[in-house]
């Protein structure tokens, strides 16, 4: 896919334009358009290359996303499209024939020569170095076919020039029935053409037919038992499951060194296969046992283990139950699933576990896009939820519920993931030297070898976060400092407990099932998540640079020499670009107000003398 940064020149002045040319087989897609500018003229000399490279990075992410749906070309793919092109090829013979006055001897004989040269022109075009341009024709033809049922195109597939090679035999094929139909010299049926096919071609395209064949042999005492399974194969599956998940932790997979909490989401979709059909042999498990925990993943409920209602039934159970659409898990939820029954199944593939994964191309596409699955908060939500009347009545400030007060205000204003702000511990809020002359409070986002409960998402994560002013003077570092001088305490937020590798969970619960639903803001696509969302979408709509917002919420930046090379921005650049626009308005110049919270922590922490 051709990327490029170009000038085009008017009236003695240059404009800088971000160019993508879109790949062939996509442009159907983008009505015939093969390719597209967008200007970059009103972005400095020193970021227009960055900005470039960004551009580059989601255009082909975009292409991806259009490719997902698209299935590859397999053997029963090449089958069925030679039986469409035979039909295709008997219409034409037949045509052509009816179209000779085979009654006229002069006629009939001036066709059959045509149709001589024509073959013998194919001939000629097949040979040497003729037959690279012959393909070239005919590939345009075959990438019509594929992309109409969006097959992915890769002439380099050996399944493609096979395809490709048959259609070559079908047209020398074809001369031989026009001969033969002008002629008349036999009854020459569809089904003759046909069975011809079957004979050149080694497909078995028709094999309804086939001749039968009358068996004389014994008939053995069980004819169609299934080979007998393998050592490996014959392994139940939740002995599978613990070398699988064994294998991550030892860092032997791309998932190295795994979560808590990834572990306990990889294990409850692998148990569907022994809650689904026992603790059987894994060799067992077929593409008719997938299709069938498939149909029962999607009509699982939300909450199954917590939820009344469905907490004591098991999968057979669920999956007899009708339950309503709006209280099923979310497709991203039932892929997730999927995807590690697949990843599970092809590990057993790869080690000899079972001779396929039935799993492969299960996942369900969705309608809506990523950046659409979750919902900012507007910004009069955000002013009724930090509402003095509403936020401090709610978070009860008190010695065991300082993580409902912070916790929020700390994620508002800095795009932090609610895991990353509690567990945080009291040494990681520091002030950090930058160009400030003094330093600026920051939070230190790191993992620490020493504290094996502190887990970052992934290496971007790693980050330096300067604390937002109204953080500052609501009171956030004298919290600290106070927090500091209990000798006995290590984190900020220490009521909050460590379980399945996470600490927010009571976060989660208080936001997500109290606290926007008392307000009515709650609703199936906002959530605690909603407040990361807000801060990047504030930052976004005010025009700052991607890569800045990138830094400071901790995601990847889409390109090697961004996020391999050199170190963090400035923690004085992140607050210029970023935090000191990080402002919420109701209207023009019409602020929400934060500081209306402030409390007095001197009176609400009790120290021990």
């Amino acid at each position: 896919m051709p990327l490029s940064l170009s000038k085009q020149t008017k009236k003695s002045c240059q404009y800088s334009f971000f160019r993508a040319i879109i790949p062939q087989d996509l442009q159907e897609h983008f009505c015939g358009t093969t390719g597209f500018q967008l200007s970059v003229n009103g972005v400095s000399d020193d970021e227009v290359q960055i900005l470039c490279l960004k551009l580059k990075q989601l255009t082909k992410s975009i292409f991806a996303e259009i490719r997902v749906g698209m299935n590859s070309l397999d053997l029963d793919a090449v089958k069925n499209i030679l039986r469409i092109e035979v039909r295709k090829q008997i219409k034409h013979t037949q045509h052509f024939a009816l179209g000779t006055n085979v009654f006229d001897n002069v006629k009939k004989s001036k066709s059959i020569q045509n149709v001589s040269s024509q073959e013998t022109k194919m001939l000629q075009d097949l040979s040497g170095e003729n037959v690279k341009e012959y393909e070239s024709l005919l590939d345009e033809k075959l990438e019509g076919i594929l992309t109409s049922l969006e097959i992915d195109i890769d002439t380099t597939d050996t399944n493609y020039k096979n395809l490709r090679r048959k259609f070559i035999q079908l047209y020398l094929l074809r001369f031989d029935w026009i001969r033969t139909l002008i002629n008349q010299t036999e009854h020459f049926d569809e089904n003759d053409f046909r069975k011809e096919v079957d004979a050149k071609l080694g497909l078995l395209l028709f094999p309804e037919l086939q001749p039968v064949i009358e068996n004389y042999a014994p008939e053995p005492v069980a004819p169609y038992l299934a080979a007998p399974l393998t050592t490996l194969q014959s392994t139940s599956i939740s002995k599978c499951i613990e070398i699988f998940i064994d294998e991550k932790k030892q860092g032997n997979s791309r998932w190295d060194d795994i979560r808590e909490k990834t572990e306990l989401e990889i294990r409850t979709g692998l148990n569907l296969l022994i809650e689904g059909f026992g603790d059987v042999p894994i060799g067992k498990i077929t593409k008719d046992n997938a299709y069938a925990l498939k149909s029962h993943i999607m009509n699982f409920p939300k909450n199954r283990t917590r939820s009344e209602k469905y907490k004591d039934k098991d999968l057979h159970q669920l999956s007899k139950m009708n339950i309503p659409k709006k209280d099923r898990i979310h497709p991203t939820t039932i892929n997730k699933h999927l995807g590690n029954l697949s990843s599970f199944m092809m590990w057993g593939l790869n080690n000899g576990y079972c001779d396929t994964n039935p799993f492969a191309k299960m996942k369900i596409k969705q309608k809506t896009s990523a950046r659409d699955q979750r919902d900012r908060l507007t910004e009069k939500e955000i002013k009724e939820l930090f509402s003095k009347k509403n936020y401090l009545q709610y978070t009860n400030v008190k010695p065991d519920r300082y993580f409902a007060y912070w916790v929020p205000l700390i994620a508002i204003f800095s795009g932090m993931r609610a895991n990353e702000i509690c567990a945080l511990y009291l040494d990681n809020i520091r002030k950090i030297k930058g160009n400030h002359r003094e330093g600026r409070w920051c939070i230190d986002i790191v993992e620490e070898i020493k504290r094996p409960d502190k887990r970052l998402k992934n290496t971007a994560s790693r980050r330096i976060v300067p604390l937002h002013d109204t953080l500052i003077e609501l009171g956030f570092v004298d919290f600290i400092n106070l927090l500091k001088q209990d000798k006995n305490r290590n984190r900020v937020f220490e009521e909050l407990n460590y379980r399945e590798g996470t600490y927010a969970r009571r976060i989660s619960r208080f936001w997500n099932d109290k606290y926007l639903p008392v307000l009515n803001i709650k609703t199936s696509k906002n959530g605690f998540h909603s407040l990361r969302h807000t801060v990047i979408d504030t930052l976004k709509q005010k025009g700052i640079e991607p890569h800045f917002i990138n830094e400071l919420v901790g995601q990847s930046q889409g390109n090697i020499a961004l996020d391999r090379y050199g170190k963090g921005y400035n923690p004085d650049i992140i607050y210029n670009k970023c935090l000191k626009k990080l402002v919420y308005e109701t209207s023009n110049a019409r602020g929400i107000d934060f500081l209306a919270l402030k409390v007095d922590w001197k009176k609400i922490i009790v120290l021990d003398k």
